[in-house]
Parts: C-alpha cells; sequence; structure tokens
C-alpha cells in the first residue's frame, strides 16, 4: 500500500476500506473525496448468492416446517374445544381466535394454530388487563409453519376501504413499555383484496419478544399501508425480528421515536410502492437485508434517528425515476452492501450531501470515526457465524417432568423430576406451559441437545447465586436452551461447563456463566444480571441487559454484538486482557443515577463501537469511552472539543464508529473541530 491508503473524506461522511483493487475515487458535490469499490466479482457474487438464494432457502425450509408440541405442553389449539376455529378459508374465525387471545393474556401461553387458512373480517387484539402492567403481554400466536398456516383478511372487509384510518390485521398493544414476551411466529400475514387501508402487524413487545419466520402479504399490488409497523407506540421494543418477509404496501417496515430499539436479521422486502423501510428517529440494527424494489430501500428521515446495516443486498427494479438505494438524514453505518439497479447506492443529506455511487459499499460512515489512539479508521471487522439451529424433533421423541412426578404451579421441588426426564435418553426435554420450582441444579448431559421452555416460568428455588441448568459433556456438540423466563432472578440460567456451544435463545432474565471453553450464542436474550466472557466466543444478537452496574465485562474473549440494549447506570462492555469486542447498533437509555463510570472501557483491547444514547431525563453518560493501551489511559468526555464523529441525539450521544484497534493501516485519531453543542456548520 501506499503511504497513505485511506483518505479522509468530508467531516460530515467517509467511506473507508483499505486501497486495494478496484477501487474508485469518488468526490462529493462539496468537493471532498472518498473511495469505495466499484465491483469485486466474486465477493459480490457469493454474497449475492448468499442473500438472495440463501434467503430463499429459508422459505424452502418454511415448507418443510411442522412446529408441533406435545399434548400436556400448554399450548392452546385454537381448532380444539372451545374454540374451535375451521381454518378451511371459508369460515368467518375472527370469534374463534379473537376469544383464544383474550382467555390467555398475561399467561405465557401459546395460542396455536395448525396449518390451514384462517379467514377474519376484524383485526386481531392482544388482550387487555386489569392495570397496565397486565394488558397486553407475555402472549404468543404460534403457527404450525411459516406457509401452511394463514390467517386472511376477508377481501372488502369493513373499516379496511379506501380512505380509511388504516387498521392491523394483528395488534400486539400500545404504550407503556411493560409488554415483554409477545411474540408472533411461524404464520402468514394476507391482507386481501379490497383492503386498501390494511396493514399487517403492529407490533409490540419490549425487553424480549418480537417477530419469527413470518411473512406479511398484501392482497393487491398498491394496496396497503405497512406490513410490520414499529411506529404506532413511542415504546416498542427492545425487540428481535428474524426471517420476516414484506410483500407489496407502501411501506414494507416502518419505524419511528427514539426508544427503545430493534434488531433485525434476514429480512425480505419486495414490491414497496414508497420505500422497503422508513425510519424517523428510531434504532434500527439490520443484518443480511435484501430488497427488491423500484423504490428506495431504506429511508433514513430523522436526525435522530439511527441505523447499522451490515451484509444487505437492495436491488434496484426498472422505474420512471432514478431512487438510491438508502436516503440518510441521520446517522447511518453500512458494512457489506450491494446496491445493484439503483442509480446511487447511498445519498446522505445532512448538512453537506454525500452521494456514493458504487454498486458495492465496503463501509460507509455518516459521520467521521473516532479514536483516541493510533486506529484503524474501519470497524474490527470480526468473523460472524450464524446461530446454530437444530432439527425440531416429532412431540413423541420429546420428555417432560410430568411423567417423572413433576408438576407445575405446586412450588414442591421439581429439580429431579426435570433432571429425571433429561436422563430418559430423549433429544428434546420439555417443561409445559407454568411454574417449575427449581432446587437443585440441573444436569444438561446424555444425549439432549434442546430444553425448551414452551413459555414457562422457572422460580429459584433457594439456589441463591447457583444456577438453574448446568451444562456439562454430552453427546450432541450444541446444547439449545429457549423460551424460558426466570422469575425474580437471583442466580443465572445456565452455567457452561463444557466445551459444547450454547444457545440460549427467547429467554426472559436470563444470566449465564461461562467456565468451559464452549462458545455462546445469545438471540433476543434479556438479562438482570451482568455477564462476564472469560476467553471464550460470544455472538450475541439483541441483548438487552437492565441491571445498576458494569453490564458486560470480556476479559481476553472474542464478543460480537448485534442490537444491545441498556438502562440503568455502569458501564455497558470492559474490554480488557486482549480481548475484541465489535458492538455494531446498541442504545444506551440513560435514566436512573448519575453516570459516575463511563460508558465503554477499553484496557490493552481491540474494540470498535457503534453506539447510541438517548438521556430524556438529562443525566447522559459523561464520560463515553475510556482507553488505556500500554499504561497510558485517555477519556473522550461529553462535551469536549470533538468532530462530528460523537453528536447529540435524543440528550444523549452516538458514535457512528469508535476505533479502538490498532493495525498495519493505522492512522492518528481524528483532530478535535468543535463541541457539541456548538451549531455552526463547521467548514473545512
Amino acid at each position: 500500500m501506499g503511504s497513505n491508503p485511506w483518505l479522509q473524506t468530508s467531516s460530515l461522511g467517509t467511506c473507508l476500506r483499505p486501497n486495494r483493487r478496484n477501487l474508485l475515487l469518488g468526490t462529493t458535490p462539496g468537493g471532498y473525496r472518498f473511495r469505495v469499490r466499484v465491483e469485486q466479482p466474486f465477493r459480490g457474487f457469493l454474497l449475492a448468492a448468499f442473500l438472495g438464494v440463501g434467503l430463499g432457502l429459508l422459505r424452502g425450509v418454511a415448507l418443510a416446517e411442522d412446529i408441533r408440541f406435545p399434548a400436556d405442553s400448554g399450548v392452546v389449539d385454537v381448532t380444539k374445544s372451545p374454540y374451535f376455529a375451521h381454518g378451511d378459508g371459508k369460515a368467518d374465525d375472527t370469534e374463534s381466535l379473537q376469544q383464544a387471545l383474550l382467555d390467555n393474556g398475561n399467561a405465557n401461553r401459546i395460542i396455536y394454530l395448525p396449518n390451514g387458512v384462517y379467514l377474519v373480517s376484524a383485526p386481531l387484539l392482544w388482550p387487555g388487563g386489569t392495570n397496565e402492567e397486565s394488558r397486553q403481554r407475555s402472549t404468543i400466536l404460534q403457527g404450525q409453519s411459516r406457509d401452511g398456516t394463514v390467517i386472511r383478511l376477508m377481501d372488502y372487509a369493513a373499516g379496511f376501504g379506501p380512505g380509511g384510518r388504516g387498521h392491523p390485521l394483528l395488534w400486539m398493544g400500545t404504550d407503556p413499555a411493560t409488554h415483554p414476551r409477545n411474540a408472533v411466529r411461524n404464520l402468514s400475514i394476507e391482507t386481501g383484496v379490497g383492503n386498501p387501508s390494511a396493514s399487517g402487524i403492529s407490533v409490540m413487545a419490549n425487553h424480549q419478544g418480537g417477530i419469527r419466520d413470518v411473512t406479511v402479504r398484501a392482497g393487491k399490488k398498491g394496496e396497503g399501508i405497512v406490513g410490520f409497523d414499529l411506529s404506532h407506540s413511542e415504546t416498542i421494543g427492545p425487540c428481535f425480528l428474524k426471517n420476516v418477509r414484506a410483500e407489496g404496501f407502501e411501506f414494507g417496515i416502518r419505524a419511528e421515536n427514539a426508544v427503545n430499539s430493534f434488531t433485525l436479521e434476514n429480512v425480505e422486502l419486495v414490491g414497496q410502492g414508497t420505500a422497503g423501510i422508513r425510519n424517523s428517529g428510531q434504532t434500527l440494527n439490520i443484518r443480511r437485508l435484501r430488497s427488491t424494489n423500484a423504490v428506495p430501500a431504506i429511508q433514513n428521515t430523522d436526525p435522530t434517528g439511527s441505523v447499522t446495516l451490515i451484509d444487505a443486498v437492495l436491488q434496484g427494479l426498472p422505474s420512471r425515476r432514478a431512487f438510491p438505494a438508502i436516503v440518510n438524514r441521520g446517522s447511518l453505518y453500512v458494512r457489506s452492501l450491494m446496491a445493484p439497479g439503483h442509480t446511487n447506492a447511498i445519498e446522505s443529506r445532512i448538512e453537506t450531501s454525500i452521494t456514493v455511487t458504487a454498486p458495492y459499499v465496503e463501509e460507509f460512515l455518516s459521520h467521521d470515526r473516532m479514536a483516541m489512539f493510533m486506529a484503524m479508521p474501519s470497524s474490527l471487522d470480526l468473523p460472524i457465524e450464524e446461530t446454530p439451529e437444530l432439527p425440531w424433533d416429532p412431540p413423541a421423541q420429546w420428555a417432560g417432568p410430568v411423567t417423572q412426578g413433576g408438576k407445575s404451579g405446586d412450588f414442591a421441588d421439581d429439580s429431579v423430576a426435570i433432571q429425571r426426564a433429561i436422563d430418559s435418553g430423549a433429544t428434546t426435554v420439555y417443561l409445559p406451559n407454568g411454574l417449575w420450582r427449581v432446587e437443585k441444579t440441573i444436569e444438561i448431559r446424555g444425549p439432549v441437545r434442546r430444553i425448551i421452555g414452551c413459555e414457562a416460568r422457572i422460580v429459584n428455588g433457594g439456589l441463591g447465586s447457583k444456577p438453574v441448568f448446568r451444562v456439562v459433556d454430552g453427546d450432541s456438540p450444541v446444547v439449545v436452551i429457549e423460551r424460558i423466563e426466570i422469575e425474580a432472578p437471583k442466580g443465572p440460567l445456565v452455567q457452561n461447563d463444557s466445551g459444547r456451544t450454547l444457545v440460549l435463545s427467547s429467554c426472559h432474565n436470563a444470566g449465564f456463566i461461562l467456565n468451559g471453553k464452549g462458545s455462546l450464542f445469545l438471540e433476543d436474550i434479556s438479562g438482570a444480571l451482568p455477564a462476564s466472557i472469560n476467553g471464550q466466543k460470544v455472538w450475541a444478537r439483541q441483548w438487552n441487559i437492565e441491571y445498576e452496574g458494569p453490564k458486560i465485562m470480556n476479559d481476553g474473549g472474542t464478543l460480537w454484538l448485534f442490537g444491545f440494549k441498556t438502562e440503568r447506570p455502569g458501564t455497558l462492555i470492559t474490554t480488557s486482557s486482549g480481548g475484541r469486542t465489535e458492538l455494531l447498533g446498541s442504545l444506551a437509555v440513560s435514566n436512573g443515577a448519575f453516570k459516575s463510570s463511563p460508558m465503554f472501557v477499553i484496557r490493552d483491547a481491540s474494540v470498535s463501537l457503534v453506539a447510541g444514547e438517548v438521556a430524556f431525563q438529562g443525566n447522559p453518560y459523561n464520560v463515553v469511552v475510556r482507553e488505556t493501551r500500554a499504561g497510558v489511559t485517555k477519556i473522550l468526555e461529553r462535551g469536549s472539543g470533538v468532530d462530528l464523529g460523537m453528536q447529540i441525539r435524543s440528550g444523549g450521544v452516538g458514535l457512528v464508529l469508535y476505533s479502538g484497534h490498532d493495525g498495519a493501516n493505522s492512522i492518528p485519531p481524528p483532530r478535535p473541530r468543535r463541541k457539541l453543542d456548538d451549531k455552526i456548520p463547521l467548514k473545512p
């Protein structure tokens, strides 16, 4: 490489990657320069194949889905007594489905729809409650398969016609932020013909919950308002959307408001009328987005909005007007973007417009990167591993504690019964819906590879700080624990003492201890306890920690964290002893007391941060990063002379990229340019 392989561009925007082959020197309207890759045939082909064909294969997998539960699991089958839904695509099942929801609200119950077409004539509403703490929460709508279970709005349904206010087919609740564990899984939503003011799902889940393996389809081209509505309430999120697809509507996804963030992975958007995604102020973390549209794939319309986008293919279709793939007016971090068919990949319009015309963009920042030492001007770019998926065993092969003498809700110790189920030889062990008391740590051993809670709750019955489960050596290299809530957690859900890979998915109040060498994968996890990584590898997607004090300690490990939301004082992540941390998209809700500790601490380690904060109560973090290298400590403070890489956002700060890692292409830290509260436009 030459003496200056990196070009620092406008202080308001940068496109960064090493000066490799096939790089184009571009110029912004303001005369600033940047570098992007114009064509990268081999990697581009692989990415297109992975996202295009790969996401298509996800739909193929959905065709083979057969999500069924044992008869005693506590799942509510809507086709059985007392609901008797038809699912034949002819009879109106609105009353049956709505009554099943009303009867089982706030109970962690799975409302189960076997394969069939369930015709409805009105919105299906999540159940109310006696107060704000009990309404529209802990309710799960579950299909047998994504393509086999369909909820379809009748054609020309009353209230969904032209000029209507707009109604969703599924409405999951509204403010305040007291709706954990709401979810929709493994089904399709169709809004029918002649229903132009219909939407698909008004999403409501916070702390833990979301949408998985769901397709939302407009009945006719040009009809429908939004597929997945993340804008109808201020307190939606944090929540997780994975393997979702929106066909048609004006917007595939619409998001607003500054709290509480969303994480999306494996998203397909096809045939939208105005934009694939419109974001007005929310924090969106998106990976593996595939958009096929004649309109922009993403509109980030508000200065308070923040979008982190990685590994995306945004295919532009012919249209009367030329559209960029991404239009940005807020904070934007992009990595590994293909935008064939669009005139521009990115148009970032902040104070000075920056246009990126290349069809492949390795890395783009809407604002300057931040650093305090010599550092790479790019992200750490850690290898990403997909969350392991295991086959869904037929219910006849499951084992549970009921046949071993256990009983939910009787407050007797169920530890022995659960251990017997694990030792029965089954590969899947389930906890029927209800409350299970555990007084002795249960070992996961033998052939067991999946512990599924059926949305059950576990109460720590005197374990104290000891774990509920302990993973030891066994037959399966992967162990999955999913769909469990810990009541009033005193200790962790699980301790991994083995070399096996552990997956925690859709668990509420789920702490963990890592003693062995096995890797950890987290998906849609909330926790009320701190987490320590001691040399292990962790890949986390949508992790919510609301703990007062230090939240994550990475001591010599590798942490890839995509979508992180926190509350209450305390350092978010401390990385030390040669550890590596890559944070891609986070939101710190700075409520609670004065923040005496830094937001992030780095001690002789490698870190890159794409992070944000909101502080509506006026008590943000004063020290954003404290970094120590070879005995020298530097502090990045709020209100100090900094460039636009750290900007004010809803009372907090935002880091489009902080680079705390060194390398062969390292450059000096950016020169201080202005104070955060100075509104005078920056001049080069």
